[in-house]
């Protein structure tokens, strides 16, 4: 329990937030709120909520400065929590804006806000390249209910959706926001789109490829 201890008086210090056990975890509720399952565990369900269902040793640095390391962490896509593991426990940290940077397995993730259906939202979201603007990419996993019982049809069980994921930028700070095409980038980049808009062409780039648009949001950073 010292991991555990530890990592918990750190938290605490932060508004006294409170740390879900998960160790039983269940999906009572469906995001949306549009239907529910009935007393369905992690293993009754078909696919996974997890980017990466394994956990991995990390580091998260607090909205406070501190850094707790060797944590094994995941992110679940499906509830958008970030989840450690002691033992054979399984927690979620809450309140979720501790969270500055969490780091593990090659990701970095943090906890901001961003523009979604014209309202803003806040979760967390992948850093892919950081700087005056940075560079992010949001994911989520959709839940499909088990199918009722059909004549001659064998119903589906309840399963997870493929994960999906939403490209964003922030500039220094502000809400992300979304684009899905090259013209949605662009404006964007406000009075350098122009600049972009060559560099792009030039170096025949595309918007559908991460580390193609790395280096797109990299030039933009050096202007």
């Amino acid at each position: 329990m010292l991991f555990l201890n530890a990592f918990a008086g750190c938290l605490i210090a932060q508004n006294s937030p409170i740390i879900y056990s998960m160790e039983d975890f269940r999906f009572k509720r469906v995001r949306d709120g549009l239907y529910t399952t009935q007393n369905l565990k992690l293993s009754d369900i078909q696919g996974t909520p997890y980017l990466v269902t394994d956990f991995i040793s990390g580091k998260i640095v607090t909205s406070d400065g501190s850094a707790v390391t060797n944590i094994p962490l995941r992110y679940n896509a499906f509830t958008d929590d970030l989840e450690f593991k002691k033992g054979d426990d399984v927690f979620i940290i809450d309140p979720k804006s501790i969270v500055k940077k969490a780091e593990f397995g090659g990701a970095v993730f943090s906890y901001m806000s961003y523009f979604s259906g014209g309202k803003i939202h806040d979760g967390f979201l992948k850093i892919l390249t950081e700087g005056k603007a940075t560079l992010l990419a949001r994911y989520s996993v959709g839940f499909m209910p088990k199918e009722d019982v059909k004549p001659f049809i064998e119903p589906k069980p309840a399963r997870f959706k493929a994960a999906a994921k939403e490209n964003f930028i922030t500039f220094e700070g502000t809400p992300a926001k979304s684009f899905s095409n090259k013209k949605g980038l662009l404006e964007l980049f406000g009075e350098k789109k122009g600049e972009m808009e060559a560099f792009i062409s030039k170096n025949n780039l595309s918007v559908k490829d991460d580390d193609q648009l790395i280096l797109i949001v990299k030039h933009y950073n050096t202007l």
